[in-house]
């Protein structure tokens, strides 16, 4: 069954949204009366069936609504610095969505070897990432941030950040995947003294990643594949 996403699956009669009904009608060339399922990114399963097909629009009429709390009940939030080459970031955030994660931030770091980065097209990444593994839960993508920024949001309890200077637990021997949690990932050349001195004060610590020393997307993708492994091991 072919998946779409809709933010909102209260109507009974719904119409995509653009860039998915140029999917279903000009890609897919989807036909009236295919059954189709429609995920919100909020937890909600619809199945639907196709009542319009055309090249102005595709409407859906919803047959049942399903509500997916088996997600997790401990959140991941990861922080992650931009690689030089887009693509390699935007395959964290693929990856990353595949495995299970509930907020992504680009993070400017004094050494981020890129100074923009599009969270839209980071968004519908994300979107594909949660169709093809057929997830329900989208994250939160967000703008990229400097650690300022980042210190004025709501941080959970757990926070972490990877560093290579000096010897550190190791982030298995420190999660706890009952409590919401944060990984930092630095750049590639690594966060400075001072970043690291600052994010101690706001109540990160330290962890190792392992003994390899891991570029900043593989970094990432570990952490979040060890934190939502060990949710699904209690």
């Amino acid at each position: 069954m072919h998946l779409f996403h809709c933010p909102d699956l209260l109507p009974d009669l719904i119409e995509l949204p653009e860039g998915e009904a140029h999917h279903a009608a000009s890609v897919l060339r989807l036909q009236e009366g295919i059954r189709i399922g429609l995920l919100d990114g909020r937890g909600t399963h619809a199945n639907a069936e196709l009542m319009e097909v055309s090249k102005r629009r595709v409407v859906a009429r919803v047959l049942d609504r399903v509500l997916d709390t088996s997600e997790r009940t401990a959140l991941i939030h990861l922080a992650v610095a931009p690689t030089k080459q887009n693509d390699r970031f935007e395959w964290f955030v693929e990856k990353a969505v595949e495995i299970g994660v509930d907020r992504i931030t680009p993070l400017m770091t004094e050494r981020t070897e890129r100074s923009r980065m599009r969270a839209d097209r980071l968004l519908r990444v994300a979107v594909s990432a949660m169709k093809q593994s057929q997830r329900t839960w989208l994250p939160r993508i967000d703008e990229p941030m400097d650690l300022s920024a980042l210190f004025r949001e709501e941080l959970p309890e757990q926070r972490f950040f990877g560093w290579c200077e000096g010897e550190h637990d190791t982030l298995v021997a420190r999660y706890l995947p009952t409590v919401d949690a944060m990984v930092l990932i630095g750049p590639e050349g690594d966060l400075t003294a001072a970043e690291a001195g600052s994010l101690r004060e706001h109540g990160f610590q330290a962890v190792s990643l392992g003994a390899a020393r891991l570029r900043t997307e593989t970094a990432a993708l570990a952490a979040c594949t060890w934190m939502s492994f060990a949710q699904q091991a209690r």
